[in-house]
């Protein structure tokens, strides 16, 4: 009983030394972190500081950035209205000026897009849109930076649109055995006309030196449509007609210029030709 006493006097003891230390441990190791906490509050304390000097050195630098924006911005209204003043138009005026350009590309992009054979078809909308643009190109407007960048880029697709386009239509047909030319025109899949003869040898001219003589195996062409560089004479027609017509020469004085080009279909009499024939037109 008396061990028990001293063993459980000895525990207390124990505990009480303990306790004793573990809160002197505790008291220690809180002052510390109270410190480190104060440390960590003026870093924060200060980084707020800096921070708030920071943003109101920005406020007046986005103040006095703005200003200079604005003042840009005037110059630029400036020299632009000067510029519109200059061409005699105003921002309507361009932005119509530029949806004319816009609407010609679209449709010379449409035309490009056409297999070569189409796209001889509407040799005519090519040219058209030729001229719109070069009728476009006399306003002034096009004299701004943006309008000379859009107008190469529609005569860049004009040109690729022109290489594009086959110099005429036209089907082959092989010679055969007992076969001429008043024969070959009368056939239903050829001119359903022997009268059109004449169109079959002014076409192959390069390849018939005597109309009544062809031979077999002979490829000749058969023209579908008229060139861009080609006339087929109609009747009624006559040299200084076909010159005189805007779309050819747009001078009968310019007759002999294609006569010239054709003296070896036309013959001898410039004032004898024949409907059905096709004449090569002079650039």
């Amino acid at each position: 009983m008396k061990v028990l006493g001293k063993k459980l006097i000895l525990f207390t003891l124990a505990l009480s030394i303990s306790l004793l230390f573990g809160a002197s441990f505790s008291l220690a190791q809180e002052k510390m972190s109270m410190d480190e906490y104060k440390a960590q509050l003026a870093d924060w304390q200060k980084r707020e500081a800096d921070a708030k000097t920071a943003g109101e050195k920005c406020g007046t630098d986005v103040i006095s950035l703005k200003a200079e924006v604005e003042k840009a911005q005037a110059e630029t209204d400036a020299t632009w209205k000067a510029i519109l003043g200059a061409v005699g138009t105003d921002q309507a005026g361009v932005d119509a000026y530029r949806a004319s350009l816009k609407d010609l590309e679209a449709q010379v992009d449409g035309l490009l897009a056409l297999s070569p054979e189409e796209l001889y078809k509407k040799r005519d909308e090519l040219k058209a849109a030729e001229e719109k643009l070069n009728e476009l190109k006399q306003s002034k407007i096009s004299a701004l930076t943006e309008m000379q960048n859009l107008i190469a880029a529609i005569e860049g697709k004009l040109t690729q649109a022109k290489n594009k386009m086959p110099k005429a239509v036209y089907d082959e047909y092989n010679v055969v055995v007992g076969d001429y030319l008043w024969k070959i025109s009368g056939k239903q899949e050829i001119y359903n006309d022997p009268i059109q003869w004449m169109r079959i040898y002014s076409y192959n001219k390069s390849q018939i030196k005597d109309p009544d003589l062809i031979y077999p195996q002979q490829v000749l062409k058969i023209q579908r449509e008229v060139g861009m560089d080609e006339y087929l004479v109609a009747k009624g027609d006559y040299l200084q007609k076909i010159a005189a017509n805007p779309s050819i020469l747009g001078d009968p004085a310019s007759w002999t210029k294609i006569y010239e080009k054709n003296k070896d279909i036309i013959g001898e009499n410039a004032n004898l030709i024949y409907p059905h024939t096709v004449l090569v037109i002079p650039k």
